[in-house]
C-alpha cells in the first residue's frame, strides 16, 4: 500500500458494541440460506434453538437457549443471532486511513472494488454474555454461514477495521475459544511524520469490554512488535485482562520474547483513533514519547 499521510481524528470514538456487526462481501446479489436449513445446523452446534424471526427473508433470526443472559430481576433470556437480506454496499464507507491497514489482505482495494453487495450478521441480546462466550457464538456463527455462502468475496468487520477473505476464515488459524481474535483483532502499524517513531497497536478488543494494546517505539522490527501484540493480546482474552498499571510483561530482544527484558504497561488513552482506553507497553530503551 502506498505510504499516506494522516491526521488523528479525536472525534472517533470507540465504544463497546453491544451488537457486533459482520458484513459479507459479493460481487451479485445471491440468495439465502433457508431459515430452516440455518435453524437445523445451529441445532446441532448449539442444542434447542428457535427461529425467532424470517421477515419475508429480510431478517432471519434465531434464540440460542445455550446461551443465556441473566437480568437483575433474575430472568434469563437467550441470546440471538440475526441475519439480514443483501444490500447495496457503498465501498465509500470504508475511508483510505481503514484501507490502509487491510495487511492481512493483500488483495483488498480488489475485493472492495468487486463487491457491490453486502449481507450483514449481527448478534443480538448478548452483550451481557461472559465476553469470551459472546466471542464464541460470533465465531460458530460466522462460520456456519459462510460454509453455505461459497460466493462470498470477503468479510468486513468494522469493530476491529479488518478485511479478511472467505478463504482465510474459514482457515481460522486460531483455534476453539480463541477463534474471534482472528477476525475481531487488527494489529496495525503506523509511523509518525517527520520521525523515526512508530506506533503498533491493536484495534477490536475494546469492542467486547477488554483494553486494547499500543507500542509508541523506535528501532524495532515491526514485525516482531506486531507478534509481542497479538501474544499479549491472546493472554489479555484468556485471562480477562489482569494486568494492572505499572506491572511489566516479557518484552522482546535479539531472541524474541525475552523474560530478561521487562516492559512496563499502563492505561491511557490510544494515541490513534479511535478513541478508546488501551494499555499501553513501555519498550524500555526502544520507548518513544513521554510516560509518567
Amino acid at each position: 500500500m502506498a505510504k499516506e499521510t494522516f491526521r488523528q481524528n479525536t472525534k472517533e470514538e470507540a465504544e463497546f458494541s453491544h451488537v457486533y456487526y459482520m458484513h459479507l462481501l459479493f460481487r451479485e446479489k445471491g440468495e439465502r440460506p433457508l431459515a430452516e436449513t440455518l435453524k437445523g445446523e445451529l441445532e446441532k452446534r448449539y442444542g434447542r434453538t428457535d427461529l425467532v424471526t424470517d421477515a419475508d427473508q429480510k431478517l432471519t433470526s434465531f434464540a440460542l437457549f445455550r446461551y443465556l443472559v441473566e437480568y437483575k430481576d433474575g430472568e434469563k433470556v437467550p441470546t440471538q443471532v440475526m441475519m439480514m437480506d443483501y444490500q447495496p454496499f457503498d465501498q465509500e464507507r470504508i475511508d483510505a486511513f481503514q484501507r490502509s491497514q487491510f495487511w492481512d489482505c493483500p488483495q483488498a482495494e480488489q475485493l472492495l472494488d468487486e463487491c457491490g453487495y453486502e449481507l450483514v450478521l449481527a448478534d443480538f441480546l448478548a452483550a451481557g454474555l461472559p465476553y469470551m462466550e459472546r466471542c464464541d457464538m460470533l465465531a460458530g456463527w460466522l462460520d456456519l454461514v459462510l460454509g453455505f455462502l461459497p460466493e462470498c468475496g470477503a468479510v468486513w468487520f468494522p469493530a476491529s477495521g479488518k478485511l479478511l477473505t472467505r478463504e482465510q476464515l474459514l482457515e481460522n488459524p486460531y483455534k476453539d475459544g480463541l477463534r474471534f481474535l482472528y477476525f475481531g483483532v487488527n494489529a496495525r502499524f503506523f509511523t509518525v511524520d517527520g520521525s523515526e517513531d512508530c506506533v503498533v497497536d491493536t484495534l477490536g478488543l475494546y469492542a467486547v469490554g477488554l483494553p486494547d494494546v499500543q507500542y509508541h517505539y523506535h528501532g524495532l522490527d515491526p514485525n516482531q512488535v506486531v507478534n509481542h501484540a497479538y501474544n499479549t493480546v491472546i493472554y489479555i482474552f484468556e485471562n480477562n485482562a489482569p494486568i494492572q498499571s505499572g506491572e511489566t510483561i516479557d518484552g522482546i530482544s535479539e531472541k524474541g520474547i525475552d523474560r530478561s527484558r521487562q516492559w512496563k504497561c499502563r492505561y491511557e488513552r490510544a494515541l490513534i483513533q479511535p478513541v478508546r482506553d488501551v494499555m499501553d507497553i513501555c519498550p524500555g530503551e526502544y520507548a518513544s514519547g513521554r510516560r509518567n
